[in-house]
C-alpha cells in the first residue's frame, strides 16, 4: 500500500503541473527539476499552496526555502514534517482522493 502523503503529493504534482503521467508512475526518486516533472519556483509555490489546501495545514515558507528539495521523496518529507498531526492529515489525504 502506498503511503497516503506520497499518493497525495504524486496526484498533486500531476494535477498542478498537468503531467502526462499516472501518479503511481512517478517514483519517489524522480528529480523535481528533471524534464519529467519540470518544477520551477512558480510551480513549486502552486504545488505547496494546493497541498496546504488539500491537507488543511500551513507549510512554513522558511521550511520550504531551506529544504533540500531534490526529488519526490524530499518533497514528501517536507510536507510530512510540517503536519501538526500526520495521522489526521493522512486521513484527509485519503478522503480527498478523487
Amino acid at each position: 500500500m502506498t503511503e497516503p502523503i506520497l499518493s497525495l503529493v504524486r496526484r498533486t504534482l500531476v494535477d498542478v503541473l498537468d503531467l502526462d503521467l499516472a501518479p503511481d508512475d512517478i517514483p519517489e526518486t524522480t528529480s523535481l527539476f528533471a524534464t519529467t516533472i519540470g518544477l520551477d519556483s512558480l510551480t513549486l509555490l502552486q504545488l505547496i499552496t494546493r497541498l496546504e489546501k488539500e491537507l488543511s495545514c500551513e507549510i512554513d515558507d522558511e521550511a520550504v526555502m531551506t529544504a533540500d528539495l531534490v526529488d519526490v521523496a524530499s518533497l514528501v518529507e517536507l510536507v510530512r514534517g510540517q503536519l501538526p498531526d500526520p495521522a489526521d492529515a493522512a486521513s484527509k489525504a485519503v478522503t480527498n482522493t478523487p
